[in-house]
């Protein structure tokens, strides 16, 4: 048997033995009584965490891959849907212009185009340190960089 399987078959065994102690007596015990301190408990929240966070270059590599895909691997949806819907709306005027030769509306496609693009390239990675630093500070954990 290793150390971590000791601890917690003691730990268990104190537990059932607040709980018989406690249904021979007939007192309906507190909360605070029954739950005792984990010696996992950093173990699991770090597990946690791993499984929930983020990557922001990932975030960034599908954002460059394909507009929006950043913010939906992030879990922002009202941002990729802009992304998406400005840099389509960007390209169909930037084709609209070329088409009709009217350097104008080239122009406004363009710069429609660059800015959703360049928007979505922020937003990504910067929602997933904003939302993996929630995540942190949630579970408790300090900043790993």
């Amino acid at each position: 048997m290793s150390a971590g399987e000791g601890g917690t078959s003691s730990a268990l065994a104190r537990l059932l033995a607040l709980a018989l102690t406690l249904l021979a007596s007939g007192a309906a015990p507190a909360r605070a009584q029954i739950i005792a301190p984990s010696p996992y408990a950093e173990e699991l929240r770090a597990h946690y965490y791993e499984r929930l966070a983020k990557s922001p270059w990932r975030a960034l590599g599908f954002e460059l891959l394909c507009p929006g895909a950043g913010n939906l691997y992030v879990g922002l949806h009202v941002p990729a849907i802009a992304t998406l819907s400005l840099s389509l709306a960007g390209a169909s005027l930037w084709l609209a212009g070329a088409v009709r030769d009217e350097r104008r509306l080239e122009l406004v496609g363009i710069g429609t185009l660059a800015a959703s693009r360049a928007y979505g390239v922020v937003s990504a990675p910067v929602g997933a340190l904003l939302l993996n630093a929630a995540f942190r500070r949630q579970l408790g954990i300090s900043a790993r960089f």
